[in-house]
């Protein structure tokens, strides 16, 4: 079975860093930013939600010369901005990315994992 080469550079980065994922991914990243072809290996997957929220952010900030719809321009009180997740549930969820079969490694909170969902529910909730 044939790799690709976006495989084979996580698979290096892992072996570097004796399988510390968390400095793997800072070794990918600096080989990302000097390696254009991994850099677009990585990031293809997710273009759509960047150019995507590229686009809501400069739709939102009235710049281009259209002025923002009304819901985006005064958001609810009840908003006041998103909450943030604990740090081990953001590494949780990038160790899980690319990986969509693999458990956690640990079982959370119940109440945290469903606050968690809703945080990134609301992260990814499209304006009307």
């Amino acid at each position: 079975m044939s790799e690709t080469y976006v495989t084979l550079k996580i698979r290096e980065a892992l072996t570097v860093a004796q399988g510390s994922r968390s400095q793997a991914q800072r070794v990918l990243m600096a080989w990302a930013l000097d390696d254009e072809q991994l850099l677009r290996g990585l990031c293809r997957p997710f273009l759509k939600a960047i150019t995507g929220s590229a686009i809501a952010r400069m739709a939102g900030s009235g710049a281009g010369g259209r002025a923002a719809p009304p819901a985006a321009a005064s958001p609810s009180p009840r908003s006041a901005g998103p909450k943030k997740l604990p740090p081990q549930m953001l590494d949780a969820i990038i160790a899980r990315m690319g990986n969509p079969g693999a458990s956690p490694a640990a079982p959370a909170d119940e109440g945290d994992q469903a606050e968690a969902l809703k945080s990134l529910a609301k992260a990814f909730k499209r304006p009307l």
